[in-house]
């Protein structure tokens, strides 16, 4: 009887170890498939990544990542195939450029006559804060400056103009009021 015991813990130590191996199988294999999804979303986040570099000739103010036309799903599909071919980005991004020029680009290179699109607005930024500083220098200048002294015949002259000029308003603002009074 002692021998039917012992071959069976020898026959239930096998059946554990059976087991054991099998349940350390599958869990190797769901790991493998959690891994192969992980690559999936990583692999479409750098489709999504690229595709925002790239301009969607369609509707010309999106990226391709942005766009649902049936170009930037091309687009997509491409650098996807692309990228499972193992390109890196650079090597993508340059196929693009070489199909369809510099213009695909969302972010234009800077050389060439693309630099001046870089360039124009911080000149125009730098003109404007010199005229704006001049002006304000001209301004300070006037406001500062030493008043006229004038004559006693050029102080008449200019009296004499006020008062012309007072009795002008007078009589207008007067000619105004008794129109509007005969409208009401």
């Amino acid at each position: 009887m002692k021998h039917k015991n012992s071959n069976l813990i020898v026959d239930m130590r096998k059946l554990f170890i059976a087991l054991g191996c099998f349940f350390l199988l599958l869990s190797l294999g769901q790991a493998q498939d959690v891994s192969a999804e992980g690559t999936g979303v990583e692999l479409e986040q750098r489709v999504f990544e690229i595709a925002r570099k790239v301009r969607c000739p369609v509707c010309r103010a999106e990226s391709a990542a942005d766009s649902n036309a049936t170009t930037s799903i091309e687009f997509r599909n491409i650098i996807q195939e692309k990228l499972e071919e193992g390109q890196s980005e650079a090597e993508i991004i340059a196929f693009f450029q070489a199909s369809y020029g510099d213009w695909i680009l969302l972010d234009p290179p800077k050389r060439g006559l693309h630099l001046i699109v870089w360039i124009a607005p911080l000149v125009a930024a730098i003109l404007a804060i010199g005229i704006f500083l001049g002006l304000l220098r001209r301004w300070t200048r006037k406001a500062n400056a030493e008043p006229m002294v004038l004559s006693a015949e050029e102080v008449a002259v200019v009296q004499k103009a006020l008062r012309a000029s007072k009795f002008n308003t007078d009589t207008t603002a007067s000619a105004a009021k008794d129109t509007s009074g005969e409208q009401s």
